[in-house]
């Protein structure tokens, strides 16, 4: 029965090491896609983050002497736009960002064209396949991700046409930009379908042509969404955040404001996971207590014998917490090694895959957690310290005289 105890506590911590360390797994792979897929922080317009603000009024040379530590200060523009391509039509998110630094150490654009490259956006292009062949001219490039492409059946040098929801037909250039077409020049592949099925690369300067309300002041007043910067530790921003509280009409947005939903749903299922596994140490707690109360019933005529020798009251107490710490301890170690070196056998081994038209990954994520483990081990051992309570309460409070007289 001991041994059943100590196999029901092993098998609690085994589960809980190893299920929380494949979703701590699935956290930090997703987590470092955002980082990489997206900037750090974005500075943004308080009073309207749609329409921006003018480099002119917020120069750049201010934000890098703000922000010495940051890795990368870049302006880009973003614009809620529809594609079309014949009779395909799809919403996609246009960005538009400087060749300078090629928009590398931000948007995670450096090795991730699956085809074409990041310096093509900033040329004009003759289409392969025009949609008007009487007019044949030379249009700038977009860069799609591989999925975007994929829902409006564009390849490399077909033309397709960039509308803007927010302008009115009225206006050609002023009040918005309504259309303009671009000769597709690159794919994008980051592995997330967030980013692949929503992207699409221009130039800075034809992003602002897609801002609410273009005019030819936007482009003299150099106006941007916002300016995205990288930082060395993306977890602790707190001394970035504090910097703009003292900006007039700027505010900051965090990549984990923007993603601030998934990673909730994130931490709360591994909560309610680790809670519901929780439940198998509790069970095998009540498994402790049931064989200490058997314990105490076949070791009667012992105890007896024991406490007539003089063993007090308090000593049968501590033999029986022995007891209970012995199952905790033994099963507790058991659970743990066995946790971890099955974390190891999946991390290291790449035997466990995953069917990749349903998971982005292609095998089992595994992260090592040692203050969960720690939390874990902690709780398990004291469930059953204070399983061994009762028992050995009632085995200190024994009659002396009824364990001898039934024997």
């Amino acid at each position: 029965m001991t041994m059943v105890s100590i196999l029901g506590v092993a098998i609690g911590v085994f589960a809980l090491v190893l299920v929380l360390s494949v979703m701590g797994g699935f956290e930090a792979d997703l987590s470092d896609k955002m980082l990489a897929g997206q900037p750090h922080i974005e500075i943004i317009s308080s009073t309207n983050a749609l329409a921006g603000f003018g480099l002119k009024e917020h120069p750049l040379a201010t934000f890098q002497k703000t922000f010495p530590k940051a890795l990368a200060i870049e302006p880009f523009v973003s614009s809620d736009v529809v594609l079309k391509r014949r009779g395909f039509v799809t919403s996609a998110t246009l960005i538009g960002v400087r060749p300078e630094e090629e928009g590398t150490k931000l948007w995670a654009f450096d090795g991730k064209f699956s085809e074409g490259s990041f310096q093509d956006i900033f040329k004009t292009h003759r289409p392969r396949l025009p949609q008007q062949p009487d007019v044949i001219q030379n249009s700038p490039g977009i860069a799609l991700g591989d999925q975007l492409a994929l829902q409006i059946g564009a390849d490399i040098g077909d033309e397709i046409t960039v509308l803007s929801p927010q302008a009115s037909s009225g206006s050609a250039m002023g009040g918005g930009t309504l259309s303009r077409r671009y000769v597709v020049t690159g794919k994008i592949n980051t592995g997330l379908f967030n980013y692949d099925g929503k992207w699409s690369i221009v130039s800075l300067d034809e992003g602002r042509l897609f801002m609410p309300d273009y005019d030819a002041s936007l482009a003299v007043d150099e106006y941007v969404t916002g300016v995205a910067m990288n930082v060395p530790d993306p977890d602790d921003l707190s001394q970035y955040t504090s910097k703009i509280k003292n900006w007039a009409g700027l505010e900051m947005k965090t990549w984990k404001m923007t993603n601030k939903s998934l990673l909730f749903a994130l931490k709360l299922e591994k909560f309610t996971m680790g809670s519901i596994l929780m439940l198998i140490v509790l069970v095998a707690a009540f498994s402790i207590s049931g064989t200490m109360i058997m314990t105490v019933f076949h070791k009667r005529g012992q105890v007896s014998i024991l406490r007539s020798l003089g063993l007090s009251q308090k000593d049968v107490a501590k033999l029986f917490f022995a007891h209970g710490f012995t199952i905790g301890t033994v099963g507790v170690s058991i659970g743990l090694i066995g946790g971890i070196g099955m974390c190891y056998l999946i991390r290291f081994s790449q035997n466990f895959p995953l069917p990749a038209g349903v998971y982005y990954l292609k095998s089992l994520p595994v992260k090592f957690l040692p203050v969960e483990y720690a939390v874990i081990c902690l709780c398990a051992w004291v469930f059953a310290l204070l399983a061994s309570t009762y028992p050995a309460i009632v085995a200190s409070k024994q009659n002396p005289s009824d364990g001898v007289r039934y024997e």
